[in-house]
Formats: structure tokens, sequence, C-alpha cells
């Protein structure tokens, strides 16, 4: 009657251990499953991390690249510059010698222009049209008497020619340091916002990589545990198959008795000349009696 509560007993903690070990295995499997995804998330990351850091170089090598064609076109720039600047004053000693004193033609023409445009745009009065034809009149002449002498004398059309062909060289080459400058910024600003998305993703990173280690160890501690039941189980499996092996040889020998005692009363009748069964003989051989 112990024994077989005992068994009941054990039975009932197998039952119980075994609802654990499913709860740890479920806990186990979910964890992996989480550890698993995390794991190529930080693949990911890590693979988008290198992408960034890749195009943040490329575009610090542009960057790079293009400022020393800016430092090249300020130089040339700059010696465009003192060129027309010498150019320039030979130029206006030039037109000193040659020209009367009054304004340059470049004034000239840009006041001949205004005047011109305020005769097209603006509504004028007779007398107001009559004086601005007179000015136009009197600013073409002296513009015309200017181009006379330029075209007259060699030395001063081709330094004004020189003059104008540098301004507009070293224009051009303003123009482009600018462009250039520009390109460097954009190239600067793609370098930082790529280095800035990978900060990003270094941060992302870093959590992901201490979840990713969290679920493994918890991981890890449900396998631990699944194994533990497994082995507290198969502990209680061989306490029970102990139990019922002992009260199988319990049995066995309580048999083993009552045959024992059943033959030697078959064996006294037997010896007494009494008449024995078939069943009787069998009896003798099994105990060995005869």
């Amino acid at each position: 009657m112990d024994e077989e509560l005992n068994i009941t007993a054990l039975e009932e903690e197998k039952k119980e251990l075994k609802k654990k070990l499913y709860e740890a295995k479920e806990r186990r499997e979910r964890l992996n499953k989480i550890t698993n995804e995390l794991k190529l998330k930080k693949k990911e990351l890590i693979e988008k991390i290198a992408e960034y850091r890749k195009k943040g170089l490329r575009h610090k090598e542009n960057r790079d690249e293009i400022n020393k064609n800016v430092a090249r076109s300020k130089k040339k720039r700059s010696e465009l510059n003192e060129e027309y600047e010498r150019v320039k004053k030979e130029v206006e000693k030039l037109k000193k010698k040659y020209f009367k004193k009054g304004p340059s033609l470049e004034s000239l023409i840009k006041k001949r222009d205004a005047l011109e445009f305020k005769q097209m745009t603006q509504q004028l009065s007779k007398r107001e049209e009559e004086e601005l034809i007179e000015e136009l009149a009197k600013i073409e002449g002296e513009i015309k008497e200017k181009e006379r002498i330029l075209r007259e004398n060699e030395e001063l059309r081709e330094n004004v020619k020189r003059e104008r062909e540098l301004k507009a060289k070293s224009d051009k080459e303003h123009q482009k340091v600018q462009q250039l400058a520009e390109k460097a910024q954009n190239e600067h600003q793609e370098m930082i916002e790529c280095f800035k998305k990978a900060n990003e993703l270094k941060k992302e990173l870093k959590k992901v990589e201490k979840d990713y280690i969290l679920n493994r160890l918890n991981a890890d501690r449900a396998h631990r545990e699944f194994i533990t039941y497994i082995n507290k189980i198969r502990e209680i499996e061989e306490k029970i198959r102990g139990i019922k092996e002992r009260e199988k040889r319990i049995e066995i020998e309580k048999e083993k008795d009552v045959l024992l005692k059943r033959a030697d009363e078959i064996y006294q009748k037997f010896k007494k000349g009494e008449k024995l069964s078939t069943e009787d003989l069998l009896l003798l051989q099994k105990a060995g009696l005869i």
C-alpha cells in the first residue's frame, strides 16, 4: 500500500515536472527565435553602417578632390586678377594720355543704355523727350570719338582688348571657384549625413547587441532548466521502475512460498503413496522435488 502511494506521488511529481519541462522548452524556443531575429538584425545594421561609412568616405574623397580644384582655380583667378590690375593701370595711363578729361568709355556706354531704356519704358513730355534725345546725341558723339581714338591707337586698343579678356577670364574663373565650392559643400554635407546615419545606426546596434546577449543568456538558462527537468523525470521514472521491480520480486517470492508450501503438501501425499494428479506431478516437478 505504501509503495502504491509512493508511486502515485512520484507520478504526480513527474506530471508537474513535465508541465515545467514543456514550459521551459517553449520559453527556450521563443527566446531562440528572438535571438536569431536579433542576430539577423545585427548583421543588417553592421552592413548598413559599413555602407554609410563607405559612402561617407567616398563623399570625403570627392570633397577633398574638389577642394584641390578650388585651390587651383583660386590661384589661377588670383594670377588673372594680378595681370588684370597691371593691364588696367596701363590702360588708365594710356587713356589719360590719349583721351580728354571726362567720363570713361564704359561709363558713357552705361549712361547711354540707361537713357535709351528710360526713353523706351517711361512716358515723357515733349520737352523731356527733346532733352533726352539731345543728351543721347551728345553722349553718342563722345562715345564715337573715344572709339575712334581707340581704333587709331594700336597700343591702347590692344591693352583695352587685353584688359577685357583678362576681366572675362577672371570672372569665369571666379564663377568656377563658386561652382566648385558649392559642389565641395554639397559633398561635405553628404559626408556628414552619411556619418551621422552611421552613428545613429551604431547606437541602435549597441541596443540590439545588448538585447541579443540578454536573450541568448535567457535561452541558455531555459535550456539548462529543460535539461534539469529531463534528468529529474528520468530519476523519478527510475525510482518508479525500481519500486515496481521490487514489488514484482516480492510478489514472485510470495508466489514461490505458496508454490513450495503446496508442493510440500503434495510431496507428503506422494510419500504416503497417495495417488497424484497430472497437475500435482507438474507442480512437484516445477518445485524441483521430483
